[in-house]
C-alpha cells in the first residue's frame, strides 16, 4: 500500500513539474521574468495559505520555524530566482532545465561529502541512468544554444538552492507539512523577488493572455512544488531527487503538445532511462541504501 502511494505521488509530481517548463516558457512571452516570478510567488502564497487555513494545518514548532524558512527560501527563492535570472541573461529554457535536472547528481554529491552517504549498487545504477537520461533529453537543446556566462552561474545557484534546501527540509525535526513548507517558502521569498523585479525592467504584454497563463503557472507550480516537498518528506531528498531523471524528457513531450516544439529522437530513450533510474532507486531503498540521516522525512 505504501509503495503504491509513493508511486502515485511520484508520477503526479513528475507530470506537474514537467508541465511547468512549457507553460513557464509560454508565459515569459508576455511577462518579464522577475515580474512573472513576483506575481507567481504572491498568488501562490495567497492560494497556499488559504488551503492551510481551510485545512487548519498546524504550523511548525518554534524551534523548526527558522530552519523551515531557510530551507523554503532555498527551494523556492534561490532556485527560481536563479533560474529566471539565468533565462533573462541568455540561458535558454532547455539549458536551464538541464542544469536544474542535475538535482539527483547534486544531491548525491552533497550527501556523499557532507552527510557520509555511500551509494549501494542500485543507487549507482539509478544515478548513472539519471545522468544518461537527462543528457539524452536535453543535449539537442544544449548544442543548439550553448549560452554561457553569468546566466549559467545563477542557474547553477538555483540548482544548489533546490538540492541544499531539500536536504535541509528532510532534516527538520519532526518534519513539516508540505503545504505549509511551500507556503512559507514562497512567502519568505517575496522580498527577494520584489527587489529583483524593481531593479530590472518590467514588461507586460497582452494582459488577458498573460493573466490566463499566469493562473495556470501558479496552480501547476504551487501544486507541483508542494508535491515535491511531500516526496522529500516521505522518501528523503536522495530518492525524491531521482524524479528529475524523467522530468526533462517528459517536459519535451509537453513542450511538443503545448508549444508544438519538435521532440528529439533521444527523448524516448531518455524516458526509458528515467524509468530505469526510478526503478533502481526503489530497489536501493528496499535494500537499505538510504542512510538514516537522510531518511528522517520518511520516519516523520
Amino acid at each position: 500500500m505504501k509503495q503504491h502511494a509513493d508511486s502515485t505521488l511520484s508520477v503526479t509530481t513528475v507530470i506537474l513539474y514537467a508541465s511547468g517548463y512549457p507553460f513557464g516558457a509560454l508565459t515569459l512571452g508576455y511577462l518579464s521574468p522577475f515580474l512573472l516570478i513576483l506575481l507567481r510567488f504572491a498568488l501562490s502564497a495567497i492560494l497556499l495559505w488559504a488551503v492551510v487555513a481551510f485545512r487548519r494545518t498546524p504550523m511548525p514548532r518554534a524551534g523548526s520555524l527558522a530552519p523551515c524558512v531557510v530551507a523554503g527560501v532555498l527551494v523556492q527563492g534561490v532556485q527560481f530566482l536563479g533560474l529566471y535570472w539565468g533565462m533573462s541573461h541568455g540561458v535558454s529554457p532547455g539549458i536551464a532545465a538541464l542544469v536544474i535536472a542535475m538535482n539527483p547528481v547534486a544531491t548525491a554529491i552533497i550527501g556523499r561529502f557532507f552527510l557520509g552517504h555511500r551509494e549501494d549498487v542500485w543507487g549507482l545504477v539509478a544515478l548513472a541512468a539519471a545522468v544518461a537520461g537527462i543528457l539524452l533529453a536535453t543535449l539537442p537543446t544544449v548544442l543548439a544554444d550553448p549560452a554561457i556566462g553569468i546566466g549559467i552561474v545563477t542557474t547553477l545557484m538555483g540548482l544548489a538552492g533546490l538540492s541544499v534546501g531539500s536536504i535541509l527540509q528532510s532534516r527538520i525535526r519532526g518534519g513539516v507539512d508540505p503545504i505549509v513548507f511551500t507556503a512559507i517558502g514562497v512567502t519568505a521569498s517575496l522580498p527577494l523577488a520584489a527587489v529583483a523585479c524593481l531593479t530590472t525592467d518590467a514588461r507586460l504584454e497582452h494582459p488577458l493572455r498573460a493573466g490566463l497563463l499566469l493562473a495556470v503557472v501558479v496552480v501547476v507550480s504551487a501544486v507541483g512544488t508542494t508535491l515535491y516537498a511531500a516526496c522529500v518528506r516521505r522518501m528523503g531528498p536522495r530518492t525524491a531527487a531521482i524524479l528529475f531523471a524523467v522530468i526533462p524528457a517528459l517536459a519535451s513531450v509537453f513542450a511538443w503538445a503545448i508549444n508544438d516544439d519538435p521532440i528529439a529522437g533521444p527523448t524516448f530513450i531518455a524516458l526509458l532511462l528515467g524509468a530505469l533510474a526510478c526503478t533502481a532507486q526503489a530497489r536501493s531503498r528496499r535494500s537499505g541504501g538510504q542512510p538514516r540521516a537522510m531518511s528522517m522525512a520518511t520516519d516523520a
